[in-house]
C-alpha cells in the first residue's frame, strides 16, 4: 500500500510528535530515577523519530533491527547523520531490550546518563533533515 503525499506528511508529523513526547517522558523518568523506564522511553523517542525520517523518504521496515539497518544504510553511511548517532541507536536498542526483557538485569544510572544528550541530538538532527525535504 502506498501513501499519498498528504498521508505521508501526516504520518511523519505524528511520529515526530510521539518522539518528542517520549523524549520528555524519558527525561521525567530519568529525574525520578526509573532507569529501566527511562532507557525504554529514550529508545522509543529515537525509534519514532527514525520512523518519521524513513516514512518521509518512502522507506519501510518491519522490525527494530530492520529499522536500525535501513537507517544506517540510508542516512549514516551516506553521511547525512553522524556515525556516532547511528551506532548510538543500535546500542540503545540493545540496552532497552535488556531492561525490558531480562528479569535479572536492571539498567543502571550511568548507562541511562549516556543516552540523554545523544537521544536529543539524534531527534534534533532528524528534525533538520525533515525540514530540508
Amino acid at each position: 500500500m502506498s501513501l499519498s503525499e498528504e498521508e505521508r506528511n501526516a504520518l511523519v508529523t505524528l511520529q515526530m510528535e510521539k518522539a518528542k513526547r517520549f523524549l520528555q517522558q524519558a527525561n521525567e523518568m530519568y529525574d525520578m530515577k526509573y532507569w529501566d523506564i527511562a532507557s525504554n522511553r529514550y529508545y522509543y523517542a529515537c525509534f519514532h523519530a527514525v520512523q518519521a525520517l524513513l516514512i518521509k523518504n518512502g522507506l519501510n521496515c518491519r522490525t527494530h533491527d530492520g529499522l536500525i539497518s535501513c537507517f544506517g544504510l540510508n542516512f549514516v553511511k551516506t553521511g547525512k547523520v553522524d556515525s556516532t548517532l547511528g551506532s548510538f541507536l543500535s546500542r540503545m536498542e540493545q540496552l532497552r531490550q535488556k531492561g525490558d526483557y531480562n528479569c535479572i538485569y536492571s539498567v543502571a544510572e550511568d548507562e541511562v546518563a549516556t543516552m540523554r544528550i545523544p537521544a536529543s541530538q539524534l531527534i534534533n538532527r532528524i528534525e533538520e533533515l525533515l525540514s530540508k525535504s
